[in-house]
């Protein structure tokens, strides 16, 4: 009680300096007792000080007393491996996220050079968390990496699968999605063995290879893990997963096109989820609800869907790049409604959203279907403020910074504009390019050449006769075709060979070749459909070249364009043929 008395309170100054002397020894006692109490805990075995860590971890004014002693003992011991124990229970029990990287910064410097079973891997797996946690995944996913060669190297099972289990869950936030399948299966194989002692792991596990598959289009394989996942979570007596699986199913019935099945599971989950208040996941749930309302006809029912995923988003700022449509649907509706002030709403509310998906996901955006890029946002957010600020005061301010931006931003449409009407018309010279070759070396360049060469005139020839049928019998296309294997067949010697295909073809060997394989692509693009749906790898390989970079490198260089746009443009003038 002392310490809440006012010293207004008491006139006397001899009570006053009474008071101090009392409040003076408290403080004093309180410390000795505290200095006293750790004193007497260095003498306790780190066994113990472990243990009491451990009961007392949901209090940290309690666990820390021990964490403290723990550390102190460490040091005076000079034992580098229990010293990092310590700091690992500090930043277990401290509740400030700054102090909390400070401790695992302080791990990582102190065990870097340990070759424990633990140690430096759980160091770099606990800050990989940390990193997770703020959305820098691919930090993260290079710690996870660390974490997983060490927790190899000194043989840590756990760790290692779990490290895996991360980097799995990472892969499919950036976009690696056949990647991250591969590593939650076997992840899945090891955490089914001990699914009794480690439920929670097992059944995460489970929740993480269910969005896998489904992130691969396997979703029948997604819907056999949600089954058994919602089958386990009861047996392990784990009711709070299963509600999770329920959403995954959800989402994997929409994509199905099962919508009635889809629109249950779905509503289940959201009233689970607001229980829990899993935020994050509801505004997942909401988004999926919504597209499912619309499937079903009932457009007023997902419109309020979509406008809490956007409530959910200004109440904890985070999102899923696949939910960045949510906005669209909403900025869609309110246009279509004329209804100006919810649209400017929306699209300003799209715009912070691109700025925090730019952020944490921006190696993923490409993958992510825009129909509103950012200056056709800027264009409409625009032209609504014109609207419904007229007969209004304008911030002249406002709008001068709106105009730069949407001046640079047109300068960067124009330039982008202008490139792809360049490769319009570079498609279109390819396109109507005959498919075979016009002009053959005849007599009269041959004369006019000879001279130069110091070949005889037969041996010219007979190479440009036998290079006419290696062309049109495609011999161009086997790989790895050098000049010396070529002239080996041609039965002459590289050097007369190279000077020919200098002198007449006016190029050197390497883009003779190329250029015959890109011609040879070109005409079979062209004229064979199936040829049009492979892979830019596989067309890649079927010309002869050995890698994706040398054939789009290569077919730019003669085309100036790309090959994947070629193919692109080609299918749309077929179409339209």
């Amino acid at each position: 009680m002392l310490c809440f008395i006012a010293l207004s309170h008491i006139k006397n100054k001899y009570f006053k300096n009474l008071f101090f002397i009392i409040l003076l020894l408290f403080s004093s006692a309180n410390l000795f007792a505290f200095q006293t109490s750790i004193d007497s805990l260095l003498t306790k075995e780190y066994s113990y000080l472990k243990k009491m860590v451990a009961e007392n971890a949901k209090d940290s004014s309690k666990a820390i007393i021990y964490v403290q002693s723990y550390l102190l003992k460490a040091k005076k011991d000079v034992d580098t491996t229990k010293i990092v124990d310590g700091l690992y229970y500090f930043s277990g029990i401290t509740k400030d996220e700054k102090i909390n990287e400070k401790y695992v910064d302080s791990m990582i410097l102190y065990s870097k050079n340990l070759k424990t079973k633990f140690y430096p891997a759980l160091a770099y797996y606990t800050k990989g968390k940390i990193e997770y946690n703020r959305g820098n995944f691919k930090k993260a996913l290079d710690l996870y990496l660390k974490t997983n060669e060490k927790a190899k190297e000194f043989e840590n099972t756990h760790l290692f699968y779990a490290s895996k289990k991360s980097i799995g869950v990472l892969k499919s936030r950036i976009g690696e999605h056949k990647m991250a399948l591969t590593e939650l299966r076997e992840c899945y194989q090891y955490y089914s063995k001990f699914k009794k002692d480690k439920p929670i792991t097992y059944l995460n596990t489970l929740l993480a290879l269910s969005e896998s598959y489904y992130l691969n289009k396997k979703l029948d394989s997604a819907t056999i893990i949600n089954t058994l996942g919602y089958k386990e979570s009861i047996t392990l007596n784990n009711e709070a997963s299963k509600y999770y699986f329920t959403l995954n199913e959800g989402i994997n019935s929409f994509e199905k096109k099962n919508f009635i099945t889809a629109r249950d599971s779905l509503s289940t989950a959201i009233e689970e989820l607001k229980i829990s208040g899993d935020r994050a996941n509801l505004s997942m749930a909401y988004f999926f609800y919504g597209k499912t309302l619309t499937s079903l006809g009932k457009e007023k029912e997902a419109i309020a869907a979509h406008i809490k995923v956007d409530k959910i988003f200004e109440e904890i700022s985070e999102i899923m790049p696949n939910n960045r449509e949510n906005y669209e649907i909403l900025i869609n509706y309110y246009k279509k409604l004329g209804d100006k002030d919810n649209q400017l709403k929306y699209i300003e509310q799209l715009i912070t959203v691109d700025s925090i998906l730019h952020t944490n996901y921006r190696y993923l955006m490409k993958a992510v279907v825009q129909n509103y890029d950012t200056p056709r946002l800027l264009s409409e957010k625009q032209e609504i403020i014109n609207s419904l600020q007229t007969g209004k005061k304008t911030s002249f301010t406002i709008i001068g910074v709106l105009v730069i931006i949407s001046l640079l931003l047109f300068v960067l449409w124009l330039i982008n504009r202008r490139r792809q009407m360049q490769y319009k018309k570079r498609f279109e010279e390819l396109y109507h390019k005959q498919d075979s070759l016009k002009e053959h070396e005849n007599q009269a360049i041959l004369q006019k050449e000879k001279t130069i060469l110091a070949i005889p005139e037969e041996s010219i020839k007979e190479i440009l006769s036998k290079l006419t049928i290696f062309e049109n019998e495609l011999g161009f296309i086997q790989p790895d075709l050098s000049v010396n294997i070529l002239a080996k067949r041609f039965g002459t010697n590289s050097k007369y060979l190279s000077k020919i295909i200098n002198t007449y073809k006016k190029k050197s060997f390497n883009q003779y070749i190329n250029n015959l394989r890109i011609d040879h692509a070109i005409i079979k693009l062209k004229t064979d459909s199936k040829f049009r749906n492979y892979t830019i790898k596989a067309i890649a390989q079927e010309i002869g070249f050995n890698t994706t970079d040398a054939f789009s490198k290569a077919f730019y260089k003669q085309n100036g364009i790309h090959p994947s746009y070629f193919i692109k443009a080609l299918e749309k003038q077929i179409q339209a043929s």
